[in-house]
Parts: C-alpha cells; structure tokens; sequence
C-alpha cells in the first residue's frame, strides 16, 4: 500500500531522497514536473538496455532497471523508432531555441517505478502541498514518451551540433506522471494501453492541424483566397475552403466536395517541386527551392490554380465520373505547372497561357478509352476504376498531360488506340 500522508511537516527531510511537490491523481499516480536532467538520472540512456555487453558493466540495481525497460518497452535499435527519435530530437532543438515561438509542445513522460514512494503534507500559502520523496537511488521505466527521452539523450550526446548546451538541455522543464507502487505486469498494461489504445488523427486532420509546415501554410492561405464557382451552378464564387474537405482522408460519392486537403497540398508540393515532388507529397516540407520563398509560391500557385479550378470546374463538380480531381492527376497537373513558376528551371519552361492550352482538349471523363494505365485501369465488368496513388502514377500522367512526346500525351486526348 502507498504511505498517506498522515502529518504536516514545516520543512522537508532530504535524508529521505529528493522531495518534490505532487498533485495526487490516485494512491498510485502522481503528476508532477522536474528538470528533464532529474528524470535522466532515474531514466539512463534507454539504447544501453539493448548492448549485452554493456549489461555485464551495470551494477545490480541498475540492470535490473534495464530488464524491466526491455520487458516493458519496444526495441530502439534497427527500427523505425530510432529514426523518429532524431527527428525528435531536431524539433526539441528548435524549440528551445526559440526558432518555434510558443508553436510546439511535448507530452508528459509516464514513469514507473515499482516501489512505494513515500508522501507528507506542508502546508503552505496557498494551502496544502503534497511532497513526495524520490530516494537518491530510485530507478525508473518509462511506459510512455521512451522516444521523447531518447531524443534528449541525442541532443546530450552533442549539443554543439544543435545549437545548444548540455546544461539548456538538462534545465528543460518536463511533465511527469509518477506511477508507483504497482508491479511490472501492470505497467507493461499501461504501455500497450497508451500506445495501441490511441486514436491516431487521419492523415487530413494531422495536415490540417500542422500550420508550421510550409506546404500546409500555403494551402491553407489558398483555401481562403482563392474563389471558384459555386457547385450549386448559381455562377457565384465561393472560397475554394467550401469545396476542400479539411477532415476527411477520402471522399464518398455523395459527399460535394472537390478534393481533400492532402490533394490540395500535393498540388501545391508538385507545383513548388515538379516531379520532384511526388516523393514529398506524404511528408513535411521544411525549406523551399532556390529562388522560391513563401510569399512568391503562394501568389504564383494562387494564379494557376484559379484559372485550373476557373476553367474546368465543370469537371471537379461532376468529380464521380471524372479523373481531374484524383490525388494522382492533380498532382501531376501541379508537376506541369511548375514548369510555369518564375524558380523552375528554364529548360522546357512555360508560359501560364501555354499550360492552359495544354490542357484544352484533355479528356476528363473516367474513362479506360483515355486513361487505362495512367492513372487507373479498366475493370473485370468494362467499367474504370482510379488504381495507384501520387508515387504509383504521378510521373506517366505528368507525361500525358505535358510531354507531346510521349504516346500517353494523345491518349488522354483522343483515345488509346486498339491494342496500345
């Protein structure tokens, strides 16, 4: 059982380990804050856990430590989570150094600890406090925020390299929920709650949520600046946001929306990048092309687009029996734009009237006679069907909508031949 506080006391007693000021959330967990350096000293560097030969070196206590971390938390080493742990790690650098402004935050570490800490109560002038003592040699597991951890332990390894200093990060202020008194079954419970229970945001709501990725900035400016004919046929213009679902991942057929966010922003990506950017279409977008900044891609993508959605809304309103508004073939529509950006390079460069005459007689409807193998394929039933996302299809129909070249070029136009 946990020790309840029985007694008020005017000063704390250090000779029972290192008292600090709790909100007790239940006799086994507590909420807390503490320098992350403390919690390094209660939580080692969880890759040692993982180097056997290292094991052989710790004292008793501290490889038991170890082998309950390895009972209770995923592998670090050759995995996806070591990865994510530099990438962490760069983005608590920003942080501290101020390069985010209040625009980011980290979740609290959920620390176990096996064995019962001790509490009393000090009151206080703004009532009752609750101390509880952290013996000096106390060892904890962490059931949640492991990566979180690392990464700081990343930035330790070098501060120089991130910009900081080793006691910045050692000072950094953290959240810790403290469960005690609880055996290891119970927390290994809790780490497979957290972390299989949760509900992860579709890829539309994450977007959506994430202003200080450039690319997303810049389709949410375009959500409200750019105008586009009213779905209704009524001839009003009605911001291009009224036609963008923001939180859903796809479209049903009676939805009246477009596109979703993430097509959008693939535009916008392949448009700043040209083919280039449909391997960057999934992920962030952190710097821009030489002679690209913000204000100039937001302006020049907000022109295009315009006259894109302006003259073939036609197309995007009947979406269900067209392939313009497919993720694969707007991006690629956003590739060929690019080559009319002011930062494209100059070879093969065009015009804004020279890509819109390139698109005059494109053929939009869903139709395996234009579009089998492009950007989806014919089915068993005679029907077509959209098959293959941005990286499957998005170069052959960057090709067929702008290289006169390539076969595919006429047979979006005017119809696969027999046998092609």
């Amino acid at each position: 059982m946990t020790n309840q506080p029985t007694e008020y006391v005017t000063e704390v007693d250090r000779g029972r380990g290192d008292p600090i000021r709790i909100l007790e959330l239940s006799p086994t967990r507590f909420m807390t804050t503490m320098p992350w350096g403390q919690l390094a000293r209660i939580v080692p560097d969880p890759r040692r856990a993982e180097i056997p030969q290292a094991l052989r070196h710790l004292s008793a206590s501290e490889r038991k430590q170890a082998e309950a971390r390895n009972e209770v938390q995923r592998a670090i080493k050759s995995t996806k989570k070591a990865q994510n742990a530099k990438e962490y790690a760069k983005y608590l650098a920003a942080g501290l150094l101020g390069e985010r402004g209040e625009r980011w935050t980290t979740p609290p570490f959920a620390l176990w600890i096996e064995k019962d800490l001790d509490t009393v109560q000090a009151r206080s002038p703004f009532g009752i406090d609750t101390i509880a003592y952290l013996p000096y040699d106390i060892t904890g597991v962490l059931m949640d925020a492991e990566t979180q951890h690392l990464a700081h332990w990343i930035l330790r390894d070098d501060p120089e390299s991130f910009g900081l200093t080793g006691e910045q990060i050692n000072a950094r202020l953290v959240g810790v929920e403290i469960y005690h008194g609880i055996d290891l079954l119970s927390a290994r419970q809790i780490f497979h709650d957290r972390n299989l229970l949760g509900v992860v945001p579709n890829k539309n709501v994450a977007l959506s949520s994430d202003s200080s990725n450039v690319a997303t900035g810049i389709t949410l400016d375009l959500l409200k600046s750019v105008q586009v004919p009213a779905p209704s046929g009524s001839g009003e213009l009605v911001p291009l946001g009224d036609v963008v679902s923001v939180r859903q991942r796809q479209l049903k057929t009676a939805d009246t929306e477009w596109m979703t966010l993430s097509t959008l922003r693939s535009f916008v990506i392949t448009t700043i990048f040209g083919r280039a950017g449909f391997e960057k279409t999934s992920g962030p977008i952190s710097e821009l092309p030489e002679g690209c900044n913000r204000e100039a891609a937001t302006e020049e993508i907000h022109n295009v687009l315009t006259r894109v959605l302006a003259t073939f809304s036609p197309a995007f309103i009947d979406r269900n029996n067209t392939v313009i508004a497919s993720p694969a073939v707007f991006a690629a529509l956003g590739s060929v734009a690019h080559r009319a950006m002011p930062w494209s390079i100059p070879d093969g460069s065009l015009t804004a009237d020279d890509f819109m005459r390139l698109l005059s007689d494109v053929k939009w409807d869903r139709n395996a006679k234009y579009w089998e193998g492009t950007a989806g394929k014919e089915t068993a039933s005679g029907g077509f069907s959209l098959a293959g996302g941005v990286k499957d299809n998005g170069s052959k129909t960057a090709a067929a909508l702008g290289d006169p070249a390539s076969p595919r070029f006429q047979w979006i136009r005017y119809g696969r031949p027999a046998g092609a």
